[in-house]
């Protein structure tokens, strides 16, 4: 994978458009992720990018009963890059409250690796889940 770092942003972030804009609108994202990656004022995105652009790039959505990481998608070429999104993912919001998922089958190792567990196959896609790792914030610790 060519040199790059991972962004956060929201959509109140002056670059998202211009950044995710034209993912959003994409036939081929859409199909990817088995719908529409909605830019709804919870998530969280976390953008995967290189000097030659955006390479892939997933959404943390906190609502107020679960926490789920979603539209996970990355660029042709490029499919290695789904782990690096999803550790970053489990390593910003994994600690405090369980991350659900839902993918589909050939992006789903990714998630396994980063400790997430199947509850749910679909033909095309598999529900994961991934236990907190709960910060121990006991000063007598």
């Amino acid at each position: 994978m060519p040199k790059s770092k991972i962004v956060e942003m929201t959509n109140a972030d002056p670059e998202f458009y211009p950044t995710l804009g034209p993912f959003l609108a994409a036939h081929d994202v859409h199909k990817m992720l088995g719908g529409v990656p909605w830019d709804e004022p919870t998530k969280t995105w976390l953008v995967l990018k290189a000097a030659s652009g955006v390479i892939g790039f997933c959404a943390i959505n906190q609502g107020r009963r679960r926490t789920l990481l979603e539209s996970l998608y990355v660029t042709a070429g490029h499919e290695d890059a789904a782990a690096a999104l999803v550790n970053e993912a489990a390593a910003r919001y994994g600690h405090d409250r369980d991350l659900h998922s839902t993918v589909r089958h050939e992006i789903a190792p990714a998630h396994k690796a980063a400790g997430f567990h199947p509850v749910k196959e679909m033909a095309n896609f598999v529900t994961l889940v991934r236990p907190a790792a709960i910060r121990d914030n006991d000063p007598r610790a």
